[in-house]
């Protein structure tokens, strides 16, 4: 895949943002290190995707540990009140120190990390004023991220305040009462319209039918009859679901299978509502190969399986139980070209795909291809 494809890709993820990062100000000392400067750059991009308002990928780059106990939902909820009330402008930052550091939330550690000074304008009753204060940077895996919360009381408050009644939750292998196809219906469709609200997208819910055994339904893509799995109809904005298959695959792959396929047709849905579309020869803005579609897909399911474990209605087994379902039924049979129409990717390009959504969120997703 071409590099002028892959930008394209990460310009048209409509949800995530463009990152400025500067170079080092002149009020870091000549003498920083080159590990001091590049905490400061990164710590430049994260203010400017807070004063842009660009809470979802603001998200995306927080540390995984801090991915382990804040759902996205808290975490944008906050930034949007926080940032509409102080009205910031861009940070400066004064200085940077690498060494040890312990994250008050959950009392790790870090041996390495960098504490950047920074000073932030905002305003306050009309009168522009400035906060000094601090953020901590830990790379992963050669990128700097950052962690939100201050200490536990804070991040519990936060989650008390911005988490909607019911997000949370025992795992869907434990549900009792709710069919599990209704659950995560509810759950994909509470989950993206909270990722759309921090975005400059409306969100709509698809419409949702569930094709029981032996029956067929009318589609504007065509019939839906029995073995037809589950696909989204973007005419009609509908997902159309094959109730005997996924009782099948609930007793056979697990219930996260479930979601799997479930959250893979969300996605396509919210590929819609930001203007991504298939083409077997794109060209135009918005346009992507099939190929380019089903992998971006299986990053978004990737991302919302990154949630629903961050509120517990998941398990860290349930994400590999899904990459072992991608790999064992999902990739394309032997003979399918690259960019064939009906290209979804190999089992491992598929696997791939979701592991990186689990792991970056949605900017993950321009790299998923």
């Amino acid at each position: 895949m071409d590099a002028r494809r892959l930008m394209r890709l990460v310009i048209v993820i409509a949800v995530l943002a463009s990152v400025t990062v500067r170079t080092n100000t002149e009020a870091m000392a000549n003498q920083a290190t080159e590990r001091e400067r590049s905490a400061a750059d990164a710590a430049y991009a994260f203010f400017d995707l807070a004063v842009a308002g660009q809470y979802n990928a603001l998200y995306d780059v927080i540390h995984p540990d801090a991915h382990a106990v804040v759902p996205r939902v808290v975490a944008t909820g906050a930034f949007e009140e926080i940032y509409a009330t102080a009205q910031p402008d861009l940070a400066v930052v004064i200085d940077v120190q690498i060494g040890p550091w312990t994250w008050p939330v959950t009392g790790v550690r870090y041996e390495d990390a960098a504490t950047v000074f920074y000073d932030q304008p905002y305003q306050e009753n009309g009168q522009t004023r400035t906060l000094q204060s601090e953020m901590y940077l830990v790379e992963v895996e050669g990128a700097w991220r950052w962690f939100f919360g201050t200490d536990a009381a804070y991040v519990e408050a936060a989650t008390e305040r911005y988490l909607p009644e019911g997000s949370a939750g025992d795992p869907i292998d434990a549900l009792t009462g709710v069919p599990l196809i209704e659950y995560v219906v509810t759950d994909l469709d509470d989950f993206f319209r909270d990722a759309f609200a921090s975005s400059e997208f409306d969100y709509r819910s698809p419409g949702v039918v569930l094709v029981p055994p032996g029956e067929a339904a009318s589609t504007a893509c065509g019939p839906a009859s029995d073995g037809f799995w589950a696909f989204y109809c973007p005419p009609d904005q509908t997902i159309y679901l094959d109730q005997a298959f996924l009782d099948d695959l609930e007793f056979g792959s697990g219930d996260f299978a479930v979601a799997f396929v479930i959250a893979h047709e969300w996605a396509h849905h919210a590929q819609t509502g930001v203007g991504i579309e298939r083409s077997a020869s794109p060209d135009e803005y918005g346009e992507l190969y099939s190929i380019e579609l089903e992998l971006m897909a299986d990053c978004l399911t990737g991302v919302y399986a990154l949630d629903a474990r961050t509120r517990g209605v998941i398990v860290e087994d349930d994400v590999q139980e899904a990459a072992d379902f991608a790999i064992t039924y999902l990739g394309d049979p032997p003979g399918i070209d690259e960019y064939s129409e009906r290209a979804h990717g190999t089992a491992e390009q598929r696997a791939s795909a979701f592991l990186v959504g689990n792991r970056d969120g949605f900017l993950g997703c321009g790299e998923a291809l």
